[in-house]
């Protein structure tokens, strides 16, 4: 087990930040759009479309659509902002995920590119909907805990988001 310094004890101005955007996407039917990462000796498990953020990113809405574009071969309208977790990695590094609830507009399977689509040892990424139900949720491996109950706690609301105009 892999142990990490507390925040009491880390000197946080001296570490460096790892930005990180992902989408909690919609479809038109407002079905959760979800990746289930499938890996050789791990329990499959869901997480939210994105990644990281490039130095040639204008913007995180900038490397939130070239993130989606790469995984989904999507395009996306972005809602809002509306949850941040950090966590530490090593003794120098947080970890930000910054999460946009978005409406999916578009998407081609076919289009997708990027290094994670290239390496079958990082295995596979499969794209499904599901439910925005809690009960259909609570059933899915989704990474990480906090989003998960952060999907759970705010599934009504979610359904509720009004249609994104361009």
């Amino acid at each position: 087990m892999q142990t990490y310094p507390s925040p009491a004890k880390a000197d946080l101005s001296k570490m460096r930040v790892e930005n990180r955007v992902r989408a909690i996407l919609l479809d038109a039917d407002n079905r959760l759009v979800l990746i289930r990462r499938e890996k050789a000796g791990i329990p499959p498990y869901y997480v939210a479309p994105g990644g990281g953020v490039e130095p040639s990113d204008a913007s995180f809405h900038a490397a939130l659509r070239r993130e989606m574009r790469e995984e989904l071969g999507g395009t996306i309208q972005i809602h809002r902002l509306v949850y941040i977790t950090e966590a530490l990695r090593g003794a120098d590094l947080r970890v930000r995920q910054l999460y946009y609830v978005c409406r999916l507009q578009s998407i081609n399977l076919a289009a997708r590119n990027g290094p994670e689509f290239n390496d079958p040892a990082r295995g596979k990424y499969i794209v499904e909907r599901v439910s925005l139900l809690p009960t259909a949720l609570e059933k899915l491996r989704i990474l990480s805990d906090d989003l998960k109950l952060f999907l759970i706690i705010n599934a009504f609301k979610l359904f509720q988001l009004p249609e994104i105009q361009p």
